[in-house]
């Protein structure tokens, strides 16, 4: 069985922490249980997490071992658009639920559980959403 697991900025900062959230640390034994997890990250999550100096030394160390999506066709944008469409999520929320979706993720880890939810109902996923604290 493969899990995968999307993270949005704060999502990303959780993993690389390894904070104590228990909903956190509960995907990540899903994941070792698996034995064959999934973590993807949109690269533009990249721009919202690290700002550029020595704070992004876990971040840095865990985007080397997890999957970053480096390109967004234009049909994963138009995607996400759609989407996005009448709703308060922003740009990135809106490609993080498109990577979800399109992917059949297991899991969204974020802070931003509300916009999260809002866009993968929209786009019909069964994508659970944890929350962290940002």
């Amino acid at each position: 069985m493969s899990v995968t697991v999307v993270l949005d900025g704060a999502g990303l900062h959780a993993w690389a922490e390894r904070r104590p959230e228990r909903q956190v640390l509960t995907v990540m034994e899903v994941l070792r249980r698996a034995g064959a997890g999934r973590v993807l990250v949109p690269s533009v999550v990249t721009v919202e997490a690290l700002t550029g100096d020595s704070r992004d030394a876990a971040v840095n160390q865990i985007l080397e071992q997890i999957e970053v999506q480096e390109h967004l066709p234009l049909s994963h944008a138009h995607a996400a658009v759609a989407l996005r469409q009448g709703t308060d999520g922003s740009a990135v929320d809106a490609v993080v639920a498109e990577a979800a979706l399109r992917t059949r993720a297991a899991y969204v880890i974020t802070c931003d559980a509300d916009n999260l939810n809002t866009l993968i109902d929209r786009g019909a996923g069964r994508t659970a959403v944890v929350t962290v604290e940002a």
